[in-house]
């Protein structure tokens, strides 16, 4: 876990009376860990306590100070908080770093450390998409240059600065039946597109949506996999439908989200503002503002009211939210957008975890995030195999 370190100087910098080129010392060591080691000794139960501290602490800055790098000069704020919930008595730690609070606690003793493979840099998703035509011709739009990068009868398919696609009409002929496009997200990616209509579309990872290039007739009709955001332009004349499994969720303006990946137990929509009716076989539920409705094939549809909308639009946001979330749940988001395959060793812990942070951050990060509160985890190449 790095290289050996002085007793006597990690007990002169907790105590505050390191000079400044020991404190740089320790503050490099701190660096290089992700736990207090086994080897260390002679520290009393606080003072170990004060190293997970900062152990902590420095991890968070180098994140933030990442983020920032990234960023150039447009500076993106981010904020952490992690906490894990036991029975038993928990220990609390409060972490300030500028402007940033961060609150910290674990049911862990704090004589514990953990142990874990060095994991190969793997990056976040990002915006990798496949646009595929009516005549089943393929476009990365990862790779398309800017500007129009199709032309399909009286639509075109541009690429826009924003790095998102849309359709815009142009001289070609009409076609003689309806032609529809797929924009398809692989693990690790998300993408937007702007409808034929106006209306906007953010798919999340491993998600796909099927439209028309024109919406003609007396609806607008879309079907869908995975998760996707709808920002629906009203049309009281051609409502607009969406499709998925087994479920129709018809709107005329409105702005929801959906969530129908197949390895989730339900499928579940959330309204945002407007209205919207939802239907599965012969359960049917009109939807407010506010409200989410968990759709299963075999008790139909409840709804369910004041939901956390902020959690339900993290990724749609750029950001892991977890409140009250077992690791198996959190794992198949890990999974999903770092392209890593999880495998549990041991019966999954039902401990609840709630924290936030970017999506940003390479995975050996999130790792360490998690790391603190207890968890024990190898990865090998794209393997996760989090240790019970």
């Amino acid at each position: 876990m790095g290289k050996p370190i002085a007793v006597s100087l990690l007990k002169k910098y907790l105590s505050g009376n390191c000079t400044a080129s020991e404190a740089a010392e320790v503050d490099h060591w701190f660096d290089l860990m992700d736990g207090v080691p086994d080897h260390i000794s002679g520290l009393t139960d606080e003072e170990r306590v004060l190293m997970e501290d900062k152990i902590f602490e420095r991890i968070l800055q180098n994140i933030e100070a990442k983020e920032h790098q990234n960023l150039g000069l447009r500076p993106k704020k981010s904020i952490y908080s992690w906490k894990v919930l036991a029975v038993a008595a928990s220990l609390f730690l409060c972490l300030s770093m500028v402007l940033l609070w961060m609150q910290y606690s674990s049911s862990f003793s704090p004589k514990k450390s953990f142990k874990s493979s060095q994991s190969a840099s793997i990056r976040p998703g990002g915006n990798k998409a496949v646009l595929t035509l009516d005549d089943g011709s393929s476009l990365v739009l990862t790779d398309a240059n800017l500007g129009k990068v199709a032309d399909q009868y009286d639509m075109s398919v541009v690429k826009t600065a924003e790095g998102e696609v849309s359709y815009q009409k142009s001289k070609g002929g009409n076609p003689s039946e309806m032609v529809y496009n797929t924009i398809t997200t692989p693990v690790g990616g998300k993408y937007s597109v702007i409808l034929p209509d106006g209306s906007k579309v953010w798919l999340n990872a491993k998600s796909s949506l099927r439209f028309p290039t024109s919406f003609t007739g007396a609806e607008r009709s879309v079907q869908m996999t995975g998760e996707v955001y709808f920002e629906v332009v009203k049309n009281p004349k051609q409502p607009f439908k969406v499709r998925c499994g087994g479920t129709e969720i018809s709107v005329l303006g409105t702005h929801f989200n959906v969530m129908a990946y197949n390895d989730e137990a339900n499928q579940k929509t959330t309204l945002l503002e407007g209205s919207i009716h939802l239907s599965s076989g012969n359960f049917s539920k009109l939807l407010k503002p506010g409200q989410q409705a968990s759709v299963n094939q075999s008790t139909g549809i409840e709804v369910s009211n004041n939901v956390d909308l902020e959690a339900v639009m993290a990724w749609r946001n750029d950001l892991f939210i977890f409140k009250d979330m077992e690791i198996k749940d959190i794992a198949r988001q890990l999974s999903r957008w770092y392209d890593v395959q999880v495998v549990f060793k041991g019966t999954p812990s039902k401990i609840p975890y709630t924290g936030t942070i970017a999506k940003d951050v390479e995975l050996s990060e999130m790792l360490s995030m998690l790391q603190f509160t207890g968890l024990k985890y190898e990865l090998n190449d794209h393997v996760l195999t989090i240790i019970e």
